[in-house]
C-alpha cells in the first residue's frame, strides 16, 4: 500500500483517555499535539499505552491511527 507522506504524521502517544465507546488518543507529533479520538474497541486491539509509536493519516475528512505491531516504526513499507 502507498500512503502519501504529507498525508501521515509519526509521533508518540502521549495520553490514551478511554471511554466507554470513544478512546481519545493524544499524539506526540513535534511542534504540537495532535488528539485523535477513535473507536474504544480500535484502541484496545491497538494495545495502545504512552510512548508507542504511531501514524496518524489524515484525508479531507478523517484521521487514522496506525501502530506497527512489530514495534518498528520505520515506515519504509508504507
Amino acid at each position: 500500500m502507498r500512503i502519501s507522506d504529507p498525508n501521515k504524521l509519526a509521533g508518540k502517544v502521549m495520553k490514551v483517555k478511554n471511554g466507554q465507546d470513544m478512546t481519545e488518543v493524544t499524539i506526540d507529533i513535534g511542534d504540537r499535539p495532535v488528539i485523535a479520538t477513535i473507536t474504544s474497541g480500535a484502541a484496545n486491539d491497538m494495545d495502545l499505552k504512552s510512548g508507542d509509536d504511531v501514524f496518524a493519516m489524515f484525508n479531507s475528512i478523517s484521521v487514522t491511527l496506525i501502530k506497527d505491531q512489530k514495534g518498528n516504526s520505520d515506515n519504509s513499507n508504507w
